[in-house]
C-alpha cells in the first residue's frame, strides 16, 4: 500500500484556490477573498492536527491546530451567511479552543489542568451564543455556573485520589453565586422573603397568644 503523501494536500489547496478565483472573476462567487484566507488558515489548522495524529506525543500541536480550524471555519461562515456568523462566530472560536483543551486531557488524563481552560472556555462559548438568541440579560449567572462545574467535574474525577478535592471548594462557590445570579431568582426572592417575614410574624403572635 502507497504511503500517503501530503503533497496530495498541496494539491488540493491549489485547484480549490483556483476556483475560488474562477468563480469570482465570473462573478458567481462573492467574497472569494476571505474564503481563501479561510482555506489558508484551516489548512494550517489541519497541518498542526496531522502533527498530532502522527505522534500523539505532539499534544501542543492541538490547541493551534484546532484554533486555526475553527478561526477558518468562522470567516468561511461569514462568507456564507454574515448573519450566523455574528450569531456563531464567537462561539465557534471559543469552542474551537476549548476542544484542543478537552483533546489534550483525552490524549493523556495526567493533563487534569487542561479541563479547567476547557470548562471556561466552553461556558464562554455557549453563554455568547445564546446572548445572541435570547433576551439580553437572560444569561446572568450561566458563565458562572459553567466555571463552577467545571471544578466540581475536576473534583469528581476517578483516579486521583483526594488530589483534586480542593476543586469542591471553587466550584460549589461559583456555582452557589451563578445560580443566584440568574434572572428567576430575583423574582423567587421577591416572593419568598415577604412570605418568610408573614411567616415569622405569624409565629410571633402564635407563640404570644399561647402563652397567654
Amino acid at each position: 500500500m502507497k504511503r500517503f503523501d501530503v503533497r496530495i494536500i498541496f494539491g488540493f489547496v491549489l485547484t480549490i484556490i483556483g476556483s475560488i478565483f474562477l468563480l469570482e472573476n465570473l462573478g458567481i462567487l462573492h467574497g472569494g477573498f476571505n474564503l481563501l484566507w479561510a482555506i489558508l488558515i484551516a489548512s494550517a489548522g489541519a497541518a498542526a492536527l496531522y502533527v498530532y495524529a502522527i505522534n500523539r506525543e505532539n499534544w501542543w500541536a492541538l490547541i493551534p491546530g484546532c484554533t486555526l480550524t475553527a478561526i477558518g471555519l468562522n470567516i468561511a461562515l461569514g462568507v456564507i451567511s454574515p448573519q450566523l456568523e455574528n450569531m456563531l462566530g464567537g462561539g465557534i472560536i471559543l469552542g474551537g479552543i476549548a476542544l484542543a483543551f478537552w483533546m489534550v486531557f483525552f490524549t493523556n488524563r495526567s493533563y487534569w489542568w487542561a479541563i479547567i481552560p476547557a470548562g471556561i472556555l466552553s461556558s464562554i462559548a455557549v453563554v455568547d451564543v445564546l446572548d445572541s438568541i435570547l433576551p439580553y440579560g437572560q444569561t446572568d449567572g450561566l458563565f458562572l455556573i459553567g466555571f463552577g462545574m467545571t471544578f466540581l467535574l475536576l473534583g469528581f474525577l476517578p483516579g486521583y485520589d483526594n488530589q483534586l478535592k480542593w476543586a469542591f471548594i471553587p466550584g460549589g462557590i461559583l456555582t452557589l453565586i451563578g445560580v443566584l445570579s440568574l434572572p428567576f431568582m430575583e423574582i423567587l426572592f421577591n416572593i419568598i422573603w415577604p412570605l418568610l417575614l408573614i411567616g415569622a410574624g405569624g409565629y410571633v403572635i402564635y407563640k404570644n397568644f399561647r402563652k397567654q
